[in-house]
């Protein structure tokens, strides 16, 4: 006889499994775009320079940039967990790291990207709170919160750092983008404009034939609504946020350290923002090919060759790997624990 712990389990891993091949599908493209672009960047650099950049670095720093990317997910886990306490569901931290380790795993491995890692987040936490629409409202909010401040810091940074960014009009495109980007993510986080675009997603969706999808997004925004009444969580994640972007460069400045670059902790801090909205384009898959372009054409501008900034990327983002496929191996085990139980 199934427990409803298995039943909930297979539920689990067989919805996952299908939407990532659905998802799957639509992100053939996302390879394509990614591998094409890391494949003409690597085949445009000296093989010789490639293999002194890993020569010269120092390995033992390596392990320190491993731990400020578990660290990381380790505080966005309990970010999620302070936004969830305000529906009344107390989820422990370290079950909700094992879910973003599961969610990076999708969203490095399968097609799909950061949408399918989301996903995977969202059908886990629906199995703990029951509520679809709560669960999907914590994940979007916590996600907008952190572009809120990735968008804040980004904004400084290319501000603060005009030497390592290109010249001419695009980077005040750039920056008029960036403005934009944060004006709109400041609008999301009040509760008038959050109301006004769930009652126009509403008409829209009636508009388009579409008045089931409308009023799904229209309700998401609504408890996000709800969720931003409680000023002290808002606070919370906010600093929450903050710290998990100071640690995450870090990381960087652990490797830029490791391969000798002489590269400040701000230059560090401001090259990470930059990098990240870059890679935040649903173009390739975790922005890879994007995120080495991007490396190379910074580091270029404070006179880093272009090998060493290549390495570089695959050094600083290697740390983000281990950890996609450790949580492989969390969704394995917990796949292979709901087929025990069932059996």
């Amino acid at each position: 006889m199934e427990t409803p712990s298995a039943v909930n389990d297979e539920k689990r891993t067989s919805g996952l499994a299908r939407m990532a091949a659905r998802l799957g599908r639509s992100g053939v493209v996302q390879i394509l775009i990614g591998g094409g672009a890391l494949v003409f960047i690597i085949a445009n650099s000296d093989a010789r320079r490639l293999v002194e950049a890993i020569k010269s670095t120092r390995i033992a720093y390596l392990p320190l940039a491993a731990a400020a990317t578990l660290l990381v997910y380790w505080f966005m886990a309990y970010r999620w967990r302070v936004v969830l306490k305000v529906g009344g569901y107390s989820i422990r931290t370290s079950t909700l790291f094992k879910y973003n380790l599961i969610g990076c795993f999708f969203g490095n491995f399968v097609p799909g990207g950061a949408a399918i890692g989301d996903v995977s987040r969202l059908i886990y936490v629906d199995r703990e709170v029951g509520d679809k629409a709560f669960a999907l409202s914590t994940i979007a909010f916590e996600k907008l919160i952190g572009l809120f401040t990735v968008l804040f810091f980004g904004f400084g940074s290319t501000i603060a750092s005009h030497e390592i960014l290109p010249e001419g009009r695009l980077i005040y495109y750039g920056e008029g983008i960036l403005a934009l980007g944060f004006v709109a993510s400041a609008a999301l986080l009040s509760n008038y404009f959050s109301s006004l675009a769930a009652r126009l997603i509403r008409a829209v969706g009636v508009r388009l034939s579409i008045r089931r999808v409308g009023d799904a997004a229209a309700r998401t925004l609504e408890a996000m609504s709800e969720l931003r009444k409680n000023k002290l969580m808002v606070l919370k994640t906010a600093m929450l946020s903050a710290l998990v972007r100071v640690i995450w460069s870090l990381g960087f400045y652990v490797i830029s350290l490791a391969m000798g670059l002489d590269v400040g902790l701000w230059l560090i801090f401001s090259l990470t923002s930059i990098v990240d909205l870059i890679r935040m384009l649903p173009v390739t898959i975790n922005g890879i090919g994007l995120r080495e372009w991007a490396m190379i054409g910074l580091f270029a501008n404070i006179g880093i060759e272009r090998e060493k900034a290549l390495m570089f990327s695959f050094l600083a983002f290697a740390p983000l790997i281990l950890v996609a496929l450790a949580g492989g191996l969390v969704y394995l085990s917990a796949a292979r624990k709901a087929r025990t139980r069932r059996n």
